[in-house]
């Protein structure tokens, strides 16, 4: 239950303060007892509380949400009272900071995606998951960067970062080898294989030129 205490305009010739109380369970405003919402109370020139003069504010009977009986309740303000001195402010303090947009994402050593944000906030979103299988080489191959468990390799064992035997995260960083070797190590079959093909075009030309020049 929440109430809300709202101050209401000064009556010309009056030294009285009236404030106006609204009383709320969840989202459901509070009716008081043979009166209508909200809730007056009147305090003297020197801030003593003199309506309602026992204090004792009660309201009428609610049926709060996911109940199926009415509750009802009292409140006892008796012994409120309020300054008999003008409303000022007499400092501020800030606890918030100003809107921020995203400016970029991190992943530390633990797996924990962190985003940063303008306003100087960080915010964590979530944490890197990772598999793990008994016998890595015998997992079949998809595409060039897609892996499926088999019977040889095991199923996957999940976890995270620096826990249960898992290693730590490199952010940033690549793998020491990303390409298929056995395409390369074809690749560069080929590759010899035409170097030595200029090679022996080169030295028949040389043969050709050295007879000619020995020509008389």
């Amino acid at each position: 239950m929440t109430s809300y205490y709202v101050k209401q305009a000064a009556t010309a010739g009056s030294t009285d303060t009236n404030w106006s109380v609204h009383t709320y369970v969840g989202n459901q405003e509070l009716t008081p007892t043979g009166g209508t919402s909200p809730q007056t109370l009147t305090f003297s020139s020197t801030g003593t509380m003199t309506s309602p003069a026992s204090g004792v504010v009660g309201y009428n009977a609610f049926v709060p949400v996911g109940s199926a009986s009415a509750q009802s309740v009292t409140l006892n303000l008796a012994g409120s009272t309020t300054m008999s001195s003008q409303f000022s402010v007499t400092g501020r303090d800030q606890n918030g900071k100003a809107s921020g947009q995203l400016s970029g994402v991190t992943v530390d050593k633990n797996g924990i995606i962190n985003a940063s944000y303008s306003n100087g906030d960080t915010l964590k979103l979530g944490k890197v998951a990772l598999a793990n299988f008994n016998n890595p080489a015998g997992l079949r191959q998809l595409g060039t960067s897609y892996w499926a468990s088999t019977g040889v390799s095991g199923e996957a064992t999940m976890g995270a970062a620096n826990e249960n035997g898992f290693g730590n995260l490199m952010s940033g960083t690549l793998e020491g080898s990303n390409v298929d070797v056995t395409e390369e190590l074809v690749a560069l079959i080929a590759a010899q294989r035409n170097f030595q093909a200029n090679s022996k075009a080169l030295d028949t030309q040389n043969q050709i030129s050295q007879t000619i020049f020995n020509l008389r």
